[in-house]
């Protein structure tokens, strides 16, 4: 627990975030955000307006270091790194998943437009759709991978022998991309 901490939007967000990599998803509550940060629940609802706001906010921070880049990316390039992000975090596909799916989501569109433009092709209709179906690849294959790999560490199985997760994601990823006349 924090203590005399300056409550912002920021120290919100990293509180949940250090939640959300110790215990998941599930026990990240804005009840165990306050008692984490040492103030009341009531505080954190100055700052965000409920938990949908704090998950949006939090899908933010862990895709900013795939989306912000000046370099331009291959669709390759792109879902590698926005699989990397998501791998960092545990429970990250999961909630990013969940940011996205929000109707007034800025931040799927900006997702799709980065693989839409990395896309680059002439049909507009194309690329939207393509965009949109490389970034469901992304989160499913990613959220099926960190489900997989909390699985074997609460029970203690290893994972499946066949392929490597990072093997085969490279694979669809080509696979959808030939597909839209890309590979």
């Amino acid at each position: 627990m924090l203590v005399d901490v300056q409550l912002s939007r920021d120290t919100i967000v990293t509180a949940a975030m250090e939640i959300l990599d110790s215990y998941g998803l599930a026990d990240m509550t804005m009840r165990r955000v306050a008692t984490h940060l040492g103030v009341a629940p009531g505080a954190l609802y100055w700052h965000l307006a409920n938990k949908q706001q704090l998950i949006a906010a939090i899908a933010d921070r862990i895709l900013a270091p795939a989306l912000d880049t000046t370099d331009p990316a291959s669709p390759e390039e792109l879902a590698d790194r926005l699989r990397t992000a998501l791998l960092a975090h545990r429970d990250g596909a999961e909630l990013v998943s969940a940011a996205l799916s929000q109707p007034d989501s800025e931040t799927r569109g900006d997702v799709e437009k980065q693989l839409s433009d990395a896309l680059a092709l002439d049909d507009a209709d194309v690329s939207r759709v393509g965009a949109a179906a490389l970034l469901h690849l992304v989160l499913g294959a990613t959220t099926l991978e960190q489900s997989h790999r909390q699985y074997a560490a609460d029970t203690g199985t290893p994972a499946p022998p066949t392929g490597t997760p990072a093997e085969d994601f490279r694979r669809g990823v080509s696979y959808l991309l030939h597909g839209l006349g890309r590979g």
